[in-house]
């Protein structure tokens, strides 16, 4: 069967949709394109034609988002950027970062199972992820209460310029690069933090160490190696002297000592009604 449209043809149809085009394009789309005169595969080897023609130009094609790109190369973004007076926008922060990377290597998942993780509420950076489209509903889990799931979307391939989910880095992957940035050290090991979270030098974590070695045991008080409690030197009780013990009162001796306060009572009154009248006796012999 002859084809209505030959290879080449073909190939200047694809780059040019790939250039107009404001996003990645999925390789079915040339099949529907062209009625199906090339296969899917046939069209992948088209685009990878025209990604080895680009190699030595100042555009790039590249896969990513489950479809084809035409885009400029990073070593003219700030260029592109300072043209355009385009703002660089704004980074996720810890917490969506976190969440992201649970989502993509735990999708679909819920926001329960993703606070499990992290140990803290992520209500937040999911909400944000969402309005970035980086994050989408995938549904309701058949649970108890129907919680929500959580996916990744085609934003997030894009934004990382991933081809797909199957290109996300593999655990292995991590260790190779961390030892490779850290050697034998481990990461823990090469960072160290201060109670504000600023990074310390691990010289300078050395000779806080050192320091503390050499400086002079604390006061008493504080807590113990089994966890208890100690009360500061100035509030623990005297003991040199010993303590009488408390004698319980009978009932005889308590209505005596009523009787007593009662008696003691009554004097401080009258002593209060004399004092007026004397005072005015002192004014008459004056």
């Amino acid at each position: 069967m002859e084809r209505k449209v030959d290879i080449q043809e073909a190939k200047s149809v694809i780059e040019n949709i790939l250039f107009v085009s404001g996003g990645p394009v999925n390789a079915d789309k040339f099949v529907e394109l062209f009625a199906g005169e090339f296969s899917r595969d046939e069209v992948g080897d088209i685009i990878r034609e025209i990604q080895q023609e680009y190699g030595n130009l100042s555009l790039d094609i590249v896969e990513v988002a489950e479809g084809w790109r035409m885009q400029t190369r990073p070593e003219y973004a700030a260029w592109i950027t300072q043209f355009f007076k385009m703002d660089k926008g704004q980074k996720l922060g810890r917490a969506a970062m976190e969440s992201l990377a649970i989502i993509a290597y735990r999708q679909p998942i819920t926001r329960t199972e993703i606070d499990e993780i992290r140990g803290v509420d992520s209500g937040g950076p999911i909400r944000s992820l969402i309005d970035k489209s980086m994050v989408r509903p995938m549904g309701r889990r058949k649970a108890p209460g129907k919680p929500m799931m959580y996916g990744t979307t085609k934003r997030f391939l894009e934004y990382f310029g991933l081809a797909g989910l199957s290109d996300l880095p593999t655990l292995e992957e991590f260790r190779k690069e961390l030892d490779e940035a850290f050697g034998e050290r481990s990461p823990q090991q090469a960072l160290e933090f201060d109670s504000t979270g600023a990074l310390v030098a691990p010289a300078m974590a050395e000779a806080d160490e050192s320091a503390d070695e050499g400086s002079a045991p604390e006061e008493e008080g504080g807590v113990t190696e089994d966890g208890i409690a100690v009360i500061q030197r100035g509030f623990e009780p005297d003991d040199s002297e010993p303590r009488e013990p408390r004698e319980e009162m009978s009932e005889a001796d308590e209505m005596e000592d009523d009787a007593v306060m009662n008696e003691d009572s009554n004097n401080s009154m009258a002593v209060e009604e004399t004092g007026p009248s004397s005072q005015e006796d002192n004014e008459e012999i004056r």
